[in-house]
């Protein structure tokens, strides 16, 4: 948090030294360029405040300046900080690649805002071994109301991401609604089951309102082809044909997501991606679902990173505990 703390008063020092648009792009290299429009409007306001605010200020003497500064660097982390929970949607600066300096091993290294990755201690993906998980049964159902929304397929660099552009809707859990905002896919999978991969994961990505994350995970094995991946055909072997960075996808129906079982695993954990942000509610479905290994080939093919794979490596669980959500011990897995 120190560290965090010293790169956002960097931003203040800029506001009182320099001018407006030097300001906004400092603040663009300083905190990820992901974050820029959204700084570019926080330096605004900012340069606002100096003009009204900080002159007359300076008549009270460092009290006066002390209490300016603190009230504006509060703002500036209550802007930033809820924004760290997101993915990056522009994911090469980093790779799967296991010696790469920009492999999973390094990740924390390549900005600051990413050190989670290599020091955070609920990172995911994680192993579901039978041995530490414990079975419950007053988790309840998934409480998903889901709706048929605009989409947009885009290349992010190692996935393919399927955004919704307005509410698609929410799941619910602990009372707490979560939209559903996008969905991606990891081959092969991320989460393993007592050391066992598996050909695909589908991650469906969903945030509350503020800015919590919660994440949906669906395994796939080589199989039947998937009902909902041969929707996106067409419009995959578009994107894999023109090596296009996006495409729209019209209007998608989350509900085609299958999933076929009450059973989950529920455990809390960290985006499998830089920044890593941790708190993050994983819910596991239980069934593993199948897809055809043209479906998996083709998700690779239309990254246009010649790499095989995009999973990151199982993390340690650190004794966290993991639950497995089972209503009816005769239910058919």
């Amino acid at each position: 948090m120190i560290k965090e703390l010293q790169t956002h008063c960097t931003v203040i020092n800029y506001v009182f030294t320099l001018d407006f648009f030097y300001i906004s792009r400092q603040a663009s290299l300083i905190l990820g360029r992901h974050k820029h429009s959204q700084l570019l409007l926080l330096c605004n306001f900012i340069h606002l405040g100096l003009k009204i605010f900080y002159f007359p200020l300076k008549d009270m003497g460092n009290l006066g300046i002390k209490l300016f500064c603190s009230v504006f660097l509060v703002a500036l982390l209550l802007h930033v900080l809820p924004a760290r929970s997101q993915e990056v949607e522009d994911e090469r600066e980093f790779d799967y690649k296991k010696y790469s300096e920009k492999g999973p091993a390094r990740w924390g290294e390549i900005h600051p805002e990413w050190g989670v990755c290599s020091n955070g201690s609920m990172q995911s993906p994680i192993d579901l071994l039978h041995e530490r998980v414990h079975v419950v049964s007053h988790l309840g159902r998934l409480n998903r109301s889901y709706k048929p929304s605009n989409a947009t397929l885009k290349n992010r660099g190692h996935d393919m991401m399927l955004k919704w552009e307005t509410g698609a809707g929410t799941l619910e859990i602990n009372g707490t609604e979560y939209v559903l905002k996008q969905c991606h896919w990891h081959s092969p999978s991320e989460h393993t089951i007592n050391g066992k991969k598996f050909a695909l994961e589908l991650h469906m990505v969903h945030e509350s309102q503020d800015g919590k994350a919660a994440v949906v995970g669906i395994l796939y094995t080589i199989g039947r082809p998937d009902s909902f991946l041969s929707s996106l055909t067409d419009r995959l072997r578009l994107v894999a044909g023109t090596g296009e960075n996006e495409t729209i996808a019209g209007i998608v129906n989350p509900k085609e997501i299958k999933i076929g079982s009450r059973k989950y695993y529920r455990y809390m954990g960290s985006l499998t991606t830089p920044p890593c942000t941790e708190n993050v509610i994983w819910t596991i479905v239980r069934k593993v679902r199948t897809v055809t290994k043209e479906q998996v080939r083709l998700l690779r093919v239309a990254v246009h990173d010649e790499s095989n794979t995009n999973a990151r490596p199982v993390q340690l669980t650190n004794g966290r505990p993991v639950q497995l959500y089972r209503p009816d011990e005769k239910e058919d897995d």
